[in-house]
């Protein structure tokens, strides 16, 4: 309904009350009606002044009248046209006809018409549907004096001799519906009444009827009344609340006291619902239940009137005096005999009002529950109500309210949930939003980050909570904050400008100036002060208390309605004023201590700076020449703390506020091109980056020259990048320019220097170069113990270094002694859960996991997860690369069902941190692919592949190593489809690719060269497959030594294809040096030493050797159900050679166990 409709339903209404009055004087003349008659008939012109009064006024604004308000109107402009028209019909009716009398025509209009029909009656409701419609808030058109008339007409209509008498019966009550009286809302409940014989009694002005004894007095029943009502589908949880509710109530206890309780909790958590569900789930429990509307002080005297209705056989309840209705149902609430009744008093949340006490039975006995959000200000025993602590309940809420299917397994559903954050009627209107909506979950919660309120001209208003709206709930409670404390309420208007979740007293003092608002210094002047507005503020729900972090929080839906409603226009004082304290509380001077978790809330209030409603009003755009220092900082932290999308806004804002400020050539100008670099770089953008360095550098030389440390930064940072793009020809050079540079300025001993030299060392292992890598990691390692000593971390950074290289050499002894004193160093320096402690504990589970150790490689893993969770943050690509790790354990291990949940939480971590095209992404892609490929999910794996493909490719180029390792991926594939050619064409790009970026002998080169034998090996092509083996052998005893695993690797394929070809005898040979190798380098009972233990049953088996073979089979299948379980491919097909074995040598059950 439009404004424009509001006004039409006026006119109707106004046009049958002036019907009325000429059809009544048209036969005036002609017949003598009652005294009442009379009485309404002079009556109406009131009403009608009134109306058009109304009518005009709004004629001006119809267009200005909200949409949630003409609707509200509507209920109540169309229950009183229908009103208007029965008075019109009844007029009509009783002008003289053919037959009978006046009050016989009367009569028969009555009985047609129903109950609540006489004239009197009619006129009373007309006049209380006219009283809502011009005292509503948005038309306000009635004058004092109007109202007063209106209240006169009211009062007349009561004293009015009934137009019909009363015929004296028992009144029989039932189920149905009704309205409350003066507001807009309307409800159904069930009455419940008995019968007994009956006497009379004077009641005030009203002749009541009662039963003699109690009995005819007792219990009602369940009456919830016009309590909102939802239907039991749709309650979901609050398990644990109800069996609160009932272990302080103890319905089944006979209490020596009244029991009281008072949920409290944030508008929109479910109180209302709570109670009545509790009410519905005890109902044998309680004689009498009551629901009593405590909105304001005469809603609730309503609610007295409608129980003494159905208390004491009433039939016009309403007419009863106040103080008389609830004087009354408290005696008979107090009667000895009636123990067992519930009180709900709902929603008492204006505590200014009136007093809630006084309306409680002065008795020793019965049971009351109060619903408010204000319940430390009312007498009974607090529950505080808190979110859904369950996503499955929020789930389950959406799925309801949807109607949509498998909500529960649909990601975007549980963001949105998570988004929510348990708030039953955010969850609730987002659930029936969407079962009228085409969008998607992904599409409401995009809408909802946009703009809040996503359907701003028709918002959903639910019955179950009482119409009220998510925009509109935290309304009451505000306006009552800011009659008790105007700088509480300041503070919360406030707060919306800050992060929701951590919320301490010294981030807001750093923030405060001689400048800053004297009401705003009064209430920062000391903890003590702060933490009383804090407390006033959680009174309200609008905060929750932390005491052990002696901080506090806001939901996440309290939080948007602070910007959404209490900011609909950005202050820019109070923006700048969370800039100045983030900034403030920023005391690192080396941001290298930006990575420690201690900031990782202050991160979160930084992100709330660059939000998008501040960069739409472009209040952030405009830096104050003073505060460009600070946010370059605030930007660092954020790069520090992996919030990249938010450091970089942070950057182009600086980078502006510099340019504008100070020149494009300014070296503060410069310093931040430069870290723009630096994030480019941690983004995956590299172009980007090389861009960024590029500009840094030129500008660099020509400000501060070529030899300048800084300039030297920028030219080892573009090794760096070099590096990272693969391009190691041209990172080796700037590694040797930032060296020979730092040399000459600083010294060959200085950190910064050696810092070069152990990054040349990272290069040349990456080349394959590794005497000259371990070369540059000896030198760096010398000349730190020299200059900070031997347990600084810079040291053992490189200790740790060296620790990969050995890895990397096969060296897995030495590999462990240096992570083990890395280790042990950090420990000492930094602690056991800092970041860099936990770097050398991940990896001294990758080479427990080499070594074959996997138990101890996921302890590893394990330690190294939950302390980075702790950290740093669940989110934190530290932590998501050691859940992808632990995901490439899995796989080894066979648990293939828990690697593939580990990829994807690390995939969707990384795509959230670092976007869908980051390196880091496309390798836990690429190790999806390897995935689906051991599940034999091929056309999966083959997706996954060329995604990482295309990824590596636009983001590295076609020649990198990552690229090439994706092409080598998909090789690998195609040989198991069986797609040879196709097969063999990824091999030989991938192995020229290498052969081009790393060299001939380079361990990817030669893996390529060792799968490409392995490939013509398939193919029948035994000649070119033992070139290609004995190629990859010799380069590999050349680059790593003939114990390497990955040299035995190739020593075993060359048994497998001399088996092939019938060459036993060297097979064997191949075998045993491969055997040998393995136990050496990695144990017994590793799955490399027992996949050549099997192999070489299966030879002693072709060589009739079956004593033997059957040795190595039962080895090989013990080894294998010890360390991959007894369902594991590897344990399954040793049983089955194991049962030819068995049937080849005549032992026919022993193979038919296996075979079983």
């Amino acid at each position: 309904m439009s404004g424009l409709e509001v006004i039409g339903g006026i006119s109707a209404i106004i046009s049958l009350l002036d019907a009325s009055i000429k059809i009544y004087d048209s036969a005036r003349n002609d017949i003598k009606l009652s005294a009442t008659f009379e009485v309404v008939r002079r009556r109406l012109p009131v009403l009608l002044h009134i109306l058009e009064t109304c009518k005009n006024n709004l004629e001006s604004r119809k267009d200005a009248i909200p949409e949630d308000v003409c609707e509200a109107l509507e209920r109540c402009l169309d229950a009183c046209d229908a009103k208007a028209s029965n008075l019109r019909g009844i007029f009509e009716k009783i002008i003289p006809g053919e037959s009978d009398t006046w009050e016989k025509r009367y009569l028969k209009v009555l009985r047609k018409l129903g109950k609540g029909s006489r004239v009197e009656e009619l006129m009373r409701s007309i006049t209380e549907d006219v009283q809502v419609i011009v005292n509503h808030n948005a038309v306000r058109s009635g004058d004092p004096q109007q109202k007063l008339e209106l209240e006169n007409i009211i009062q007349e209509m009561n004293e009015l001799e009934p137009s019909v008498p009363d015929k004296n019966k028992t009144m029989t009550f039932h189920s149905g519906g009704g309205a409350q009286t003066n507001n807009l809302n309307t409800g159904g409940g069930q009455q419940i009444n008995n019968n007994a014989p009956i006497t009379t009694q004077n009641f005030g002005p009203v002749t009541l009827r009662y039963k003699e004894d109690f009995s005819f007095r007792g219990p009602v029943g369940i009456n919830l009344g016009q309590a909102p009502y939802i239907a039991s589908e749709l309650f979901v949880g609050r398990g644990l609340e109800l069996d609160e509710i009932t272990k302080v109530l103890c319905p089944n206890h006979k209490a020596q006291r009244q029991q009281r309780l008072v949920l409290g909790g944030m508008g929109g958590i479910g109180k209302t619902q709570l109670a009545i569900a509790y009410a519905e789930s005890v109902r044998g429990s309680y004689s009498s239940v009551f629901w009593l509307n405590a909105v304001s002080e005469a809603a609730l005297k309503d609610s007295f009137r409608s129980i003494a209705g159905l208390i004491f056989d009433i039939e016009e309840p309403g007419l009863l005096e106040d103080k008389q209705v609830v004087r009354r149902v408290h005696q008979w609430l107090c009667t000895p005999e009636n123990t067992g009744w519930l009180l709900i008093f709902d929603n008492y949340d204006d505590l200014d009002q009136f007093q809630i006490d006084c309306y409680y039975p002065p008795a020793s006995h019965g049971a009351i529950v109060v619903t408010s959000r204000r319940p430390d200000h009312v007498a009974g025993t607090p529950l505080h109500i808190k979110p859904l602590q369950n996503v499955e309940d929020s789930l389950a809420i959406l799925q309801t309210r949807s109607k949509r299917e498998n909500v529960q397994s649909d990601p975007h559903a549980k963001r949105l949930a998570e988004r929510l954050a348990g708030l039953p009627l955010a969850l609730a209107t987002a659930g029936t939003y969407l079962q009228r909506s085409t969008f998607t979950f992904e599409r409401y919660l995009k809408e909802y980050e946009k703009r809040w309120n996503i359907n701003p001209r028709r918002p959903l208003q639910l019955k179950e909570y009482q119409e009220r709206t998510l925009y509109t709930t935290w309304d009451l409670s505000y306006s009552a904050l800011e009659k008790e404390d105007p700088d509480a309420a300041k503070i919360l208007k406030l707060l919306a400008y800050f992060d929701n979740q951590r919320l301490w007293y010294e981030l807001f003092h750093a923030g405060i100036t001689e400048s800053s608002p004297e009401w705003l210094r009064e209430v920062m002047a000391d903890d003590v002060n702060f933490a009383e507005v804090m407390g006033v503020l959680a009174g309200y729900y609008f905060l929750d208390v932390h005491q052990i972090s002696d901080s506090w929080s806001m939901h996440n839906c309290v939080h948007d309605w602070t910007l959404a409603a209490l900011n609909k226009d950005v202050d820019a004082k109070h923006y700048w004023y969370a800039f100045d304290c983030i900034s403030a509380s920023i005391n690192d001077d080396n941001a290298d201590g930006f990575v420690n978790r201690s900031y990782s809330p202050l991160a979160a209030h930084a992100t709330r700076l660059v939000l998008q409603r501040f960069c739409q009003d472009n209040i952030i755009c405009n830096i104050a020449a003073h505060r460009l220092d600070q946010a370059s900082r605030i930007a660092e932290l954020l790069r520090k703390q992996v919030r990249l999308l938010t450091a970089e806004q942070m950057y182009q804002r600086a980078l502006a506020g510099y340019e504008k400020a100070l020149g494009p050539d300014h070296t503060s100008t410069l310093g931040t091109v430069h870290n723009l670099g630096l994030l480019y770089s941690d983004q995956g953008k590299l172009k980007e980056a090389e861009e960024m360095y590029q500009r840094a550098l030129a500008g660099k030389e020509k400000a501060v020259g070529p030899d300048h440390m800084s300039t030297l930064s920028t030219v080892h940072n573009l090794g760096n990048l070099y590096s990272a793009q693969g391009k190691l020809k041209e990172a080796e050079e700037m590694y040797q320019q930032a060296l020979a540079g730092k040399e000459k300025a600083v010294g060959p001993d200085h950190t910064s220097t050696l810092s070069t030299v152990h990054n040349l060392g990272l290069l040349y292992s990456d080349q394959g170069k590794l005497k000259e890598a371990e070369e540059m990691y000896q030198r760096a390692l010398v000349g730190k113990e020299k200059s900070v000593g031997p347990d600084h971390t810079s040291t053992l950074s490189t200790v740790h270094s060296l620790g990969l290289l050995y890895k990397n050499q096969g060296k897995l002894k030495e590999a462990e002694e240096m992570y083990q004193q890395a280790l042990a160093g950090y420990e000492k320096a930094l602690g056991p859960d800092h970041t860099s402690t936990l770097s050398a504990v991940h990896s001294l589970g990758l080479l427990y996991k080499n070594q074959g150790k996997l138990k101890e490689a996921e302890e590893m893993y394990q330690r190294a997860l939950a302390g980075y969770e702790k950290a740093l943050s669940p989110d934190h690509t530290s932590t998501l690369s050691t859940v992808h790790n632990l995901g490439n354990l899995y796989s080894d291990q066979g648990k293939l069902k828990e690697a593939e949940e580990m990829y994807q939480q690390a995939l969707a971590g990384y795509e959230k941190a670092l976007g869908p095209d980051h390196t880091s992404t496309l390798s836990a892609v690429h190790n999806l692919g390897n995935l689906y490929k051991n599940q034999g999910k091929l056309k999966e794996a083959e997706e996954m592949y060329q995604r990482a493909l295309a990824g590596f490719k636009k983001a590295l180029g076609p020649d990198h190593t990552s690229t090439l390792s994706a092409v080598h991926s998909l090789g690998l594939l195609y040989k198991n489809q069986g797609k040879l050619k196709e097969a063999e064409e990824m091999y030989q790009r991938a192995l020229a690719g290498y052969e081009k970026a790393l060299g001939p002998d380079h361990m990817s080169t030669l893996s390529t060269v060792h799968n490409l034998g392995k490939l013509y090996s398939d193919q029948g092509k035994l000649k070119e497959a033992e070139e290609m083996y004995q190629r990859a052998l010799a380069g590999k005893e050349k680059s790593v030594g003939p114990d390497h695993t990955s040299t035995l690797s190739t020593i075993h394929c060359l048994g497998l294809l001399y088996s092939d070809q019938g060459k036993l005898k060297e097979a064997e040979e191949m075998y045993q040096r491969a055997l040998a190798g393995y136990e050496k380098a990695l144990g017994p009972d590793h799955t490399s030493t027992l996949s050549t233990v099997h192999n070489l049953g299966l030879l002693y088996s072709d060589q009739g050797k079956l004593k033997e073979a059957e040795e190595m089979y039962q080895r090989a299948l013990a080894g294998f159900e010890k360390a991959l379980g007894p369902d594991h491919m590897s344990t399954l097909s040793t049983v089955h050679n194991l049962g030819l074995l068995y049937k080849n040598q005549g032992k026919l059950k022993e193979a038919e166990e296996m075979y079983q």
